[in-house]
């Protein structure tokens, strides 16, 4: 796992060290262990090394081809690298390094530059640049389901990306502006949704695609599509299981090949347990790690350590007991741009931990997105009296009646019923509602905001999706959305910022293919969702926690601004601050709030606003 950069050079005459320069110190904190660059008259790629296979030199970055026609930067890890480098040593191709990441240039040369085909013979997490000499063009590219970041800007005539926004905003190459409708919707889903980012002039690359730049322009391109056929030959959930558990133990296996200790990321969660349950089997003694908020309802810890127990793991806890933002900046201040989600905090801090002991962790996220394990992934409110009736019927009956007997309850879902299913859904779980994300802003800034953006971003990839079911539809926005906004986005820069790599065993192309061809029925019933995953946790662990109750690396923030003084004057202090910034409206967040004793303080809410305080002060 790297940082990687780089920019098309627009004056070759211009002195390119000082933005290379900038570029390794944005992007140092995800690569402590080197850096590299490649430069000529064209281009400058540049790369910070985290080592985790092929440790010695030879694994630095850039790579090149055996006539150095073709330079490389990748982050990530290609997991079938192995499989491809013997085929390609076979057709006699010269390896240089024992690196994953040197696959994709002799696979590149061995397939004609075609790189839709190289991508798509890539197993693995990765974001990567290949600048081709002989064709003088620079292709970008971003694995299949967004797990590794890549962001580009084209302001102003120059061409530039980097794993992270900071490093193109802080270069010297782009003049770069806030774009007041992310900030709009970073309080509206507690992070800025892709593609757009903090500022108007940097973009992010969507996953699945790769972007070709050339003298005459960019140009992008999408390598895969999800499929969409359902498989109808499985007859239940108990069989989904079985073949869910044959998938994910070759997968774990891929996942655990490195040259350094590998860990994994244990809450009291059936996902977790059921990753640090395969690694454990084919690595006797692994580490796990997770938080603890002792006395807390949040708090996991105490089964966490018995699932590692069962399992054979050595675990440990970093706990958290007083004063929730204490080391803010240590766990939080490589934020490339605001992310108002708070079990980041709790993840960076158990990142802290973890690279003490090893290098790489295995982490369970992504199933609920896959198998319907969020309660927003219900059916939509549909009263039988009214089915058979067209939509507008139905609302226009209930208007109706509404109105003429003072309902209003009757009027409101009148309104709910004529919403597009994607805003029906969006409403299940944005953090605010639109208007009091506006009320948020300073009337300043509201009057520029789009408002219809994100919405109409849902809409476009709610019909995308051409499947036959509901749930699978719900997923397929997850997947696009709010998967790549917020869990992986957590999980990668949290990671980052501590110099541990995390790998995600229930994103790999495979297994999500595999959860997309699997009925509704076989994934969620009226009490729960992820029913495979619950029946192998049953198998493994028993009843008691295949059923429980889902929580996740979550916090107990919202009694800690009630009660605990460092906590809540933390807040305050950089409450006072955002209202010197010109961009909120403090006296509305004070009324509508901080009335009583916080008791109606949205503690998500509260986070976002400490987290955008501290990136201004910074940026």
């Amino acid at each position: 796992m790297c940082g990687i950069g780089g920019f098309a050079k627009k004056s070759q005459s211009k002195d390119s060290k000082p933005f290379i320069d900038r570029f390794v110190s944005s992007l140092k904190h995800r690569g402590p262990d080197g850096s590299g660059f490649f430069e000529n008259e064209f281009v400058a790629l540049i790369h910070t090394r985290l080592s985790i296979i092929d440790l010695s030199e030879k694994g630095n970055q850039p790579l090149f081809n055996e006539d150095k026609s073709l330079v490389l930067i990748c982050n990530g890890e290609i997991y079938n690298f192995q499989q491809i480098r013997n085929r390609l040593i076979q057709k006699g191709h010269d390896f240089h390094s024992s690196s994953d990441s040197e696959v994709i240039l002799h696979l590149y040369e061995d397939l004609d530059g075609n790189i839709q085909k190289v991508l798509n013979e890539l197993t693995g997490m990765f974001s990567f640049a290949l600048w081709d000499s002989k064709k003088e063009h620079l292709i970008i590219a971003r694995d299949r389901v967004g797990i590794k970041p890549m962001y580009y800007s084209l302001s102003e005539g120059n061409f530039g990306f980097a794993s992270e926004v900071a490093p193109l905003a802080n270069a010297g190459l782009f003049v770069v502006h806030p774009d007041p409708t992310s900030l709009f919707e970073y309080f509206l889903m507690g992070s800025i949704p892709e593609p757009n980012s903090w500022y108007k002039e940097i973009k992010a690359l969507p996953p699945g695609h790769y972007g070709v730049w050339e003298e005459d322009g960019f140009t992008m391109h999408k390598f895969w599509n999800l499929p969409t056929t359902l498989n109808h030959q499985f007859k239940s959930a108990m069989e989904v299981a079985e073949e869910s558990e044959h998938l994910l133990k070759g997968i774990v296996s891929d996942h655990l090949i490195a040259d350094v200790p590998v860990g994994t990321f244990l809450s009291a969660g059936i996902d977790s347990s059921l990753i640090s349950h395969y690694a454990g089997e084919q690595q006797k003694g692994i580490h796990s790690f997770s938080a603890a908020f002792p006395g807390e309802p949040e708090d996991e810890s105490k089964i966490a350590a018995q699932t590692a127990h069962k399992i054979g793991a050595s675990h440990d806890s970093f706990v958290v007991e007083t004063d929730f933002f204490n080391d803010f900046d240590q766990y939080y201040g490589d934020m490339d741009q605001p992310f108002g989600i708070s079990s980041a905090l709790s993840l960076s801090r158990i990142s802290s931990l973890a690279k003490t002991k090893v290098k790489v962790v295995l982490s369970g996220d992504g199933a609920d997105e896959l198998m319907g394990g969020y309660g927003r992934h219900t059916a939509f409110y549909n009263p039988p009296i009214l089915q058979g009736l067209p939509k507008n019927a139905r609302s226009f009956i209930f208007n109706g009646i509404g109105k003429t007997f003072g309902k209003d309850s009757l009027v409101k879902a009148a309104g709910y019923l004529q919403l597009a299913d994607s805003e029906k859904y969006l409403n299940r779980y944005q953090i605010l509602q639109e208007q009091e994300a506006l009320e948020i802003l300073h009337p300043d800034i509201r009057n520029q905001v789009d408002t219809s953006r994100y919405k109409n971003r849902l809409e476009n990839v709610w019909n995308e999706y051409s499947g036959e079911e509901l749930l699978n539809n719900m997923l397929y926005l997850d997947l696009k959305t709010s998967l790549v906004d917020e869990m992986l986005t957590k999980v990668d820069r949290m990671t980052m910022s501590q110099g541990l790599e995390a790998r995600v065993p229930f994103l790999d192309h495979r297994f999500v293919e595999f959860c997309f061809s699997i009925p509704e029925r076989h994934k969620r019933n009226d009490q729960f969702g992820k029913l495979p995953l619950r029946l192998l946790v049953q198998k493994h662990f028993g009843d008691s926690l295949a059923y429980r109750k889902k929580t996740g690396f979550n916090s107990p923030l919202k009694k800690m601004l009630q009660e605990d003084i460092p906590t809540k004057n933390l807040f305050l202090q950089k409450l006072n601050a955002l209202g010197k910034s010109g961009l909120i409206d403090t006296d509305t967040i004070a009324g509508k709030f901080l009335r009583n004793d916080q008791n109606q303080l949205n503690p998500s809410l509260a986070f976002g606003l400490v987290t955008l305080s501290y990136f201004l002060e910074k940026n």
